[in-house]
């Protein structure tokens, strides 16, 4: 098997990028509708039809007067060169996930895909993972192409199925299979997609190639290159090196912006938290992507609802601020928070647009893979725990103990926000407990409670507890007059349980804790 080249492109293509563009569609929906754009000599023309409008008789290039007398019911809609623009500006960034080359030539993207293989396990996972990721976004209708060159990539991924029977996949990952699957492609679509328009405009070198009796690119190929050039088609021959692998085929790659911020409008107004959800998960899959190519982390994010106008007043927009305790560049991690703080959300009224801000992120280089669970596993599953748990129950209510450089029992931790990070101790202070040291309970009592004694012994509950340990001194607090000194065992009581009880110098006995 003939070795793969060291780029190895794949092409993604929306034949329906005008109707995507003015999307997101709900789930489901079939109503016919079409795209029109204007033309100066002809008027308005049919630009793009959907399924459901070609099976009514729409077809591009049709008047639009004429299309509506066909499919009254159509949805017409003017194409919007901005939103296809803002559409494919997305989709380079989520594919950014997959590859940091990523070319955007419109209407198709490429990325080089040779570099990736196997950080994602092999050509098939990839594949696999490319696809669900444009799934994600809300993009039904697509065709991919996957070649050793950009342009042969492109070319199987905007060429329909019978061009080329008996090749049922349109990939190939060697040069070799690349040229056998592109030689039997039409002339016409190799100079669309790979000449200048500036040499197509006058039509006669078109001409002179179907007179010569051209109709496939494997028959350009065998003809006399210098008679060709001679006769003007040198842009068609050098459009057949780039995609056969003779010629360099340079791309201009695509470039992250500096921050992220997205706004996407909605088809229809969003009552509820369900569409809402389904429109941000594009715009989180962009971000993930601008994570991947800047090698950052999300630390905070901002979702902005827009709401339309309601009695003749534009309501001020809502907004939701997403603080990480564990910054992330997972998109499933990411989108349970983002559903978490969306199900306790309260419209005030309904929603025409979603866009979503990165606030704060911190260098990340990818983490370590490990075969068995590690400390670092442990603790990023600790992080997810407690961004879904303030998701759910609210900053603030989630808490964890803090230990401090202290050693009376009752100052040694303190309550502090569960994302907050462990503060070091100062420089001459005393470190926190380690393992090593005397045991301490695991429930200590809010005050100390005074024990009776029974021949200078300790009583607990009537009855004589029995001292495990010998005494522990701890005598501090000289520094903010708080001094304390105590002589701290282990006692076993009568039913068994284990208490942590003390006694001052010439003192009574107290009860301060009960290990579990």
């Amino acid at each position: 098997m003939p070795a793969p080249l060291p780029a190895l492109w794949l092409c993604l293509h929306l034949p329906q990028l005008s109707l995507d563009a003015l999307g997101p569609w709900p789930p489901g929906v079939v109503l016919p509708a079409l795209v029109w754009q204007g033309d100066g000599a002809r008027g308005r023309l049919v630009h793009q039809a959907n399924a459901a409008a070609q099976a009514l008789g729409v077809r591009a290039g049709l008047r639009l007067g004429s299309a509506q007398g066909l499919a009254p019911q159509t949805l017409v809609l003017a194409r919007d060169a901005m939103r296809e623009a803002a559409l494919l500006e997305r989709l380079a960034l989520t594919l950014g996930q997959l590859s940091s080359h990523v070319v955007v030539d419109p209407p198709v993207l490429l990325v080089d895909l040779h570099a990736s293989l196997r950080l994602f396990g092999g050509l098939r996972a990839l594949l696999r993972r490319a696809d669900a990721l444009v799934a994600a976004c809300g993009l039904p209708q697509r065709t991919w192409g996957l070649a050793a060159t950009p342009l042969a990539a492109r070319l199987l991924a905007q060429s329909p199925a019978s061009a080329w029977p008996g090749a049922p996949h349109r990939r190939c990952a060697t040069l070799a299979r690349t040229r056998r699957l592109i030689a039997p492609l039409p002339l016409g679509q190799l100079a669309e997609q790979g000449v200048p328009a500036e040499h197509r405009a006058d039509g006669g070198t078109d001409a002179m190639l179907m007179a010569l009796g051209l109709r496939r690119i494997d028959e350009l190929r065998r003809l006399p290159r210098a008679g060709l050039r001679r006769r003007g088609a040198g842009p068609w021959l050098d459009a057949l090196d780039r995609a056969w692998g003779d010629r360099p085929d340079p791309r201009v790659l695509h470039e992250p912006p500096e921050t992220f911020s997205l706004r996407l409008e909605l088809a229809g107004r969003a009552d509820g938290v369900a569409p809402i959800e389904a429109a941000a998960e594009p715009l989180l899959q962009a971000l993930c992507g601008w994570l991947h190519r800047r090698w950052q982390a999300a630390q905070g994010l901002r979702l902005s609802l827009h709401h339309e106008y309601s009695q003749r007043r534009h309501l001020p927009d809502l907004t939701l601020d997403l603080d990480l305790a564990r910054p992330s560049r997972d998109p499933v991690h990411l989108r349970t928070l983002l559903r978490e703080h969306l199900q306790r959300l309260e419209l005030a009224a309904p929603v025409d647009a979603v866009g979503l801000s990165l606030l704060r992120s911190v260098p990340e280089h990818g983490q370590p893979v490990a075969l068995w669970p590690d400390a670092r596993t442990q603790a990023l599953a600790h992080g997810s725990l407690i961004d879904r748990l303030q998701a759910r129950l609210g900053r603030g209510r989630v808490r964890r103990l803090q230990l401090q450089a202290d050693a009376r029992p009752e100052k040694a931790d303190r309550w502090v926000d569960a994302d907050q990070p462990a503060t070091p101790a100062a420089p001459g202070e005393p470190a926190p407990a380690r393992p090593s040291d005397p045991p301490r309970p695991t429930w200590l009592l809010p005050e100390p409670e005074l024990l009776a004694e029974q021949h200078d012994r300790p009583l607990h509950q009537g009855r004589p507890l029995r001292l495990l340990t010998r005494a522990e001194r701890i005598e501090t607090g000289w520094h903010d007059g708080a001094l304390v000194r105590r002589d701290y065992h282990v006692a076993l009581a009568a039913d068994g349980r284990l208490c942590w009880i003390y006694r001052e110098p010439g003192a009574r006995w107290y009860l301060h804790g009960l290990f579990a």
